[in-house]
């Protein structure tokens, strides 16, 4: 080697050095020395080997003995492969070790992605280069601004320009974040905070992959809180989907929430932020105030919902199902409904159903019922059946449809169509319309009874039913009212006329009734003595008078004429008075009686153009 050749690859030996010195190795980490203005970069492996990933930068570095460097003012940052900023980590003092490639602190932390959309503040942190991992184990506080949070986010209720609405912050006493799959665990006390939302829980996971900029879910565990604009709600275990705007609450115990005065509960529970939607499945609850479902409270009784009124947080409706859904004017109930009504612990009465839906106005008042498929409604010794109902909160009037019946007592009921009003406790049946009863109460509110005194009835005469078919009918406190084809089918008695009236005039006495027929009536009596009576006529009135020292009886038919026609006896008149408490029959004016008097002396004859003969 010559010396030229020689002093060449001396030369070269030093640039080589210098450069060794002065520049990294790609795909490896800088060296580092104690000094002034300390930096530390690592670079992508091939094929992005010219792009830095990391830097680390501190106003001094000291080397300890152990070989890490206690760096003050640090400040650390990622890079993307592309050359975007990604994380900047800064804290006023904190070690590196270059052997483990960790950063850690026992002071604060402040950690921020290149937007400043999300940020993290705390005391005691670790960072580990080699699976891009952050622990901070104190006084967590981490801030989610809205456009981290996605386009839900932006949605907003008020005025407020949607880059103005604060955004989400975040408090525990310890953190872990996974930068690689954006997976961020919170533990311990940890509280979320938000416009018209706070949250407490043991444990939050969020996913937030730093790459995308956009948080993608939350999930709260451990006794989690949730107050959300004025609803309060409780849970084992809360998810939030960024995508869907859904916050899923389940778990056990089983979750609840509770809105203003009312509160519920299921299996799980789903508020639909966007949408302003809330879901309860799998044993589903509902409890609220009975004015919720109208003035008259619905199933109870108008003077109980009247005593109510003075105490109304007394008086609840409870909805039990397997599923509902409740919208901003709109309530669906679906699956084994039972809907109960309660005044304190008294039970005012109950409805079950396949689906139940309430309407509500804009002003949030009850509007309108629809209960459907299988529906039953019962109300101390009243019950209803129907496919279905509806009830209407403006005029409190129920509509039973679908082959409907309703039973009170030992009465019942069917027709094409039954209306309930509920307040004045009115019931009108119309189509098909029919009623049966005891034979002994019809009788005793028009004539059964009549002429009974004091001779006994047999069990099967106390059993017997009644039945009255016609068109439709109304029932009230003090009367019933049939109309269109009107048939009686009772032991006693059979009748046809094309309006039934029975009343119940205080003047009567509590047993008191009257029945009036009209018109073209027909009927067949039967009196105490087994005497059959056959009438007919345009009208005919029917009077029971009970006072504490008797008991009167008394028919008056009139036609044009009217006849009565008996064993024995025919009588036309254009009014005739049929006594059966005293056997007497009353014929005024112009008459024609013919048929066995009684013997010579036992008859009581009246004025002129006037008589009153004793039946025999």
């Amino acid at each position: 080697m010559n010396r030229r050749t020689h002093r060449s690859c001396c030369i070269a030996l030093v640039l080589l050095a210098l450069a060794l010195v002065l520049f990294p190795v790609l795909g490896c980490a800088q060296p580092v020395a104690s000094g002034q203005g300390f930096k530390f970069s690592e670079y992508y492996d091939p094929p992005h080997e010219t792009q830095m990933k990391s830097l680390l930068a501190g106003a001094r570095a000291e080397r300890q003995p152990d070989g890490r460097f206690l760096v003050t003012n640090a400040k650390w940052q990622t890079f993307r492969v592309n050359g975007e900023g990604e994380l900047t980590v800064e804290a006023p003092q904190c070690f590196y070790d270059p052997g483990q490639r960790t950063i850690s602190s026992s002071g604060p932390l402040n950690m921020q992605t290149a937007d400043r959309k999300f940020s993290i503040e705390g005391e005691g942190f670790l960072w580990r280069q080699t699976n891009s991992t952050l622990l901070v184990s104190n006084r967590v506080h981490t801030i989610l601004h809205p456009g981290m949070l996605g386009p839900h986010a932006a949605t907003t209720r008020t005025n407020t320009p949607a880059e103005e609405t604060p955004g989400i912050d975040i408090f525990s006493d310890q953190f872990e974040y996974a930068e690689l799959s954006g997976l961020g665990v919170y533990q311990g006390d940890v509280r979320v905070v938000g416009t018209n939302l706070t949250s407490t829980s043991g444990r939050l996971t969020i996913v937030l992959p730093v790459a995308e900029r956009r948080l993608q879910s939350l999930t709260a565990e451990q006794n989690v809180i949730i107050d959300y604009e004025s609803i309060h709600a409780t849970g084992e275990r809360a998810f939030y989907s960024q995508d869907t705007g859904l916050i899923q609450l389940s778990g056990e115990p089983m979750p609840t929430w509770r809105l203003d005065e009312k509160e519920g509960s299921g299996d799980e529970l789903v508020f639909d932020r966007t949408n302003r939607v809330f879901r309860a499945s799998g044993h589903a609850r509902l409890r609220m105030p009975a004015q919720s479902m109208g003035a008259s409270g619905f199933l109870a009784r108008p003077e109980a919902a009247s005593a109510a009124s003075l105490q109304s947080t007394n008086q609840f409706v409870d909805i039990q199902c397997d599923n509902y859904v409740l919208h901003t004017n709109l309530a669906v109930f679906t699956d084994q409904v039972r809907v109960s009504e309660r005044l304190g612990d008294h039970l005012q009465g109950e409805m079950t159903c396949r689906l139940m839906t309430l309407t509500f106005t804009g002003t949030n008042e009850f509007q309108k019922m629809v209960a459907e498929d299988k529906v039953v409604i019962a109300r101390e010794d009243k019950q209803f059946e129907a496919d279905r109902a509806e009830y209407n909160g403006t005029n409190n009037l129920l509509d039973l449809t679908g082959n409907p019946g309703w039973w009170a007592g030992l009465r019942n009921g069917k027709g094409d169509r039954v209306r309930v009003n509920l307040v004045r406790e009115e019931m009108f049946v119309r189509g098909n319309a029919f009623i049966e009863m005891p034979a002994t109460e019809l009788g005793q509110s028009a004539i059964t009874e009549m002429g009974a005194g004091s001779r006994g009835r047999s069990k099967a005469e106390t059993n017997a039913l009644a039945r009255i078919y016609s068109e439709e009918y109304l029932l009230a406190a003090e009367q019933a009212l049939f109309r269109g084809g009107v048939r009686i089918e009772h032991p006693q008695m059979k009748w046809t006329c094309e309006e039934l009236t029975l009343l119940s005039p205080p003047e009567l006495g509590p047993t008191g009734r009257m029945l009036i027929a009209e018109p073209a009536v027909v009927f067949d009596v039967l009196d105490d003595q087994g005497r059959s009576f056959h009438g007919t006529g345009h009208r005919a009135v029917c009077t029971r008078r009970v006072t504490a020292t008797m008991t009167n009886d008394l028919m008056v038919l009139t036609g044009s004429p009217a006849v009565l026609q008996a064993t024995n006896l025919l009588g036309r008149n254009n009014i005739i008075t049929l006594d059966l408490t005293s056997h007497k029959l009353t014929a005024p004016g112009k008459y024609s009686i013919r048929g066995a008097m009684p013997a010579a002396g036992t008859n009581t004859f009246g004025p002129p153009k006037k008589r009153t003969s004793k039946v025999t």
